[in-house]
């Protein structure tokens, strides 16, 4: 519902309320582009017009208050549906308003729905981002200085001017008596105040000081000779001032800007506030926030003072409070990620302290009983890395042995012997066979317990297990003796189990990966899985023979494809079809 009424008709001699509300409607038809005007309801003072635009229907009544001494025109923009913010019901008033406001001398707005909606929707944008500052600047604040920051360093008209405050709102809700909420209480323009605050201290260099242990007002009518010349002026200015604030209070008044003045010359800034600790997550500088928090202190006063708002205005709140929310959500963002790796940093420093701490302490003992006893008791990092170095010195030793094989890919992986993994493969070039050993660790650092490597080497058809062990030792103490007395001696059990497994590839290697080289892979690929590992000699294989794969076998699928043969000496050739060897072409051509 949109209610205005227009008072004092400019040329009120001549005024006719049908026609004068016909020609308007007519414009308003005209302007708006509109095909549906009719007035259903015309009487002496009350005129009632449907009207269509951009196919939604409207009903616009007007309705004349005619005196002797004054003309007033009551216009009502009612829209059926009842959605406040249709925009069509903005144009349609604004258009009915302008066509009619030259002609009257006033215009009174009595109810606008939509500015009413519109207000509503703004003010919780503008909760939000005035919350949303709040919450940030206590974070930092918190953060940063403490808990007690606000009484720490805040000047004290704000403190005072807030305290008062809180405690009003406090009495109110018992159930917030006991918590901070001075920041949740702050003017708008406030919060600005404090992201631009500044704290003091006194200069290295001013008269306050005493560096060299000497009193600078020993001597109050002449300084002594601690100063220069300028730093002597000063004091002697600074010293007249509070000469005559003493001897007359009431002058402070007066003397008070010059004595702002000599004491911020003594000082220099200790923290500012923004620059070291909110500019870090803002991404723009204070003079760019600033200038968006007036606009938007401005912007706020209008929309909680529930002045009229329109589109235009509606659309330019929205976008420079979005600009200004995502700056302050994007820096909460950057800070609460900040602080949560900083928290997590933290507690991490104090965990690792800890453990240093205690296997501090535990290489002591261990120490202790070592020097006591002869007697090693290992820890679980000094298990595994015993253990690594056995691993990788017999891995080492069958990684040289087979190193003459060009047709064999050996690969060692470290690990961290804390779960099963692969920890070495031979693989062959050709035949893609290939032998893999995983480790099956089970560490037990315990005091004479044990500790057992398992090895596991498998290739296509066979599986074999390895097992090697080390036994920490043990002691215990002797009150009697009041000595440490060995319970069980600390020894490792690896030679065996390696060696066994040395063998047991090596002979692998040698039974099921024998050494082919590229010469001997046929040119042609498989017949029956296209693969380009068919085994290619010039002597054939008979059953006696040592070789594992027969002329013209598929490394691949291991079934045997027909190789051509030589129409002169028979001999095998390296092709499908049956020619000429180079040998029998050499004879021939010598011919």
């Amino acid at each position: 519902m949109i209610k205005f009424v227009m008072i004092n008709k400019k040329d009120s001699s001549n005024f006719d309320f049908y026609s004068y509300t016909e020609q308007i409607m007519e414009k308003v038809k005209l302007d708006l582009n509109s095909n549906s005007l009719e007035f259903y309801s015309n009487k002496e003072a009350i005129r009632k017009a449907t009207f269509e635009y951009k196919q939604t229907d409207f009903f616009v009544n007007f309705t004349v208050l005619a005196t002797y001494e004054t003309i007033q025109l009551k216009v009502d923009v009612i829209l059926p549906s009842k959605d406040p913010s249709n925009l069509e019901l903005h144009d349609l008033k604004i258009k009915i308003k302008d066509l009619m406001i030259d002609d009257w001398e006033q215009c009174v707005w009595l109810e606008d729905t939509q500015s009413e909606l519109f207000a509503e929707e703004l003010y919780k944008k503008v909760h939000n981002v005035e919350n949303s500052l709040r919450r940030l600047i206590n974070s930092i604040m918190f953060f940063e200085l403490g808990g007690d920051w606000w009484e720490k360093y805040m000047p004290a008209d704000l403190i005072n001017k807030y305290n008062e405050r809180s405690d009003k709102y406090r009495r109110r809700t018992p159930s917030f008596d006991n918590i901070h909420t001075n920041l949740m209480s702050i003017d708008t323009g406030d919060l600005t105040r404090i992201l631009n605050f500044k704290t003091y201290k006194i200069k290295r260099n001013s008269f306050f000081r005493d560096p060299d242990g000497l009193n600078p007002f020993e001597d109050f009518a002449e300084p002594i000779n601690v100063f220069s010349r300028d730093e002597k002026e000063r004091l002697f200015i600074f010293q007249n001032l509070m000469n005559s604030i003493f001897f007359n209070t009431k002058s402070i008044e007066k003397l008070h800007p010059t004595l702002i003045r000599e004491l911020k010359e003594q000082m220099e800034v200790d923290k500012n506030f923004w620059e070291d600790y909110f500019l870090p997550w803002f991404s723009c500088d204070f003079r760019k926030f600033d200038g968006l928090w007036s606009e938007f202190k401005t912007d706020r006063n209008h929309v909680a003072h529930n002045k009229l708002i329109d589109l235009r205005l509606r659309d330019k709140f929205n976008k420079s409070m979005n600009e200004l929310q995502k700056l302050i959500a994007d820096a909460e963002e950057k800070f609460d990620a900040y602080t949560e790796t900083e928290a997590a940093s933290y507690v991490e420093e104090i965990r690792f302290e800890a453990e240093v701490m205690e296997r501090q302490q535990a290489d002591d003992w261990r120490d202790t009983i070592e020097e006591a006893t002869g007697i090693r008791i290992l820890d679980e990092s000094e298990i595994i890395y015993e253990f690594d170095e056995h691993l990788s010195t017999i891995f080492d030793h069958l990684r040289d042995m087979f190193y003459y094989r060009s047709d064999l890919e050996i690969s060692y992986f470290e690990t961290t012997l804390k779960e099963e993994a692969i920890i070495f493969i031979i693989e062959h070039n050709i035949t893609r066979d290939d032998i893999k050993v995983s480790v099956l660790p089970d560490i037990n650092s315990s005091a004479g317990e044990l500790s057992t490597i398992t090895l596991q080497v498998i290739t296509n058809d066979k599986e074999e297990m390895f097992d090697i062990y080390y036994t920490n030792g043990e002691a215990e103490y002797n009150d009697e003796q009041t000595n440490y007395m060995p319970l069980v001696y600390d020894h490792w059990e690896v030679t065996s189990g390696l060696s066994k497994m040395e063998k047991f590839i090596s002979s692998l290697v040698s039974s099921d990966f024998p050494e082919i080289t590229e010469d001997q892979i046929a040119s042609v690929p498989c017949r029956y899985c296209e693969s380009r590992s068919v085994y290619f000699s010039e002597e054939d294989s008979d059953a006696e023979s040592t070789l594992r794969y027969k002329t013209g076998e598929c490394l691949n699928c291991g079934r045997v494809n027909t190789l051509g043969f030589c129409m002169r000496c028979d001999k095998t050739l390296n092709q499908e079809k049956d020619g000429l060897c180079d040998g029998c072409v050499a004879h021939m051509d010598a011919q």
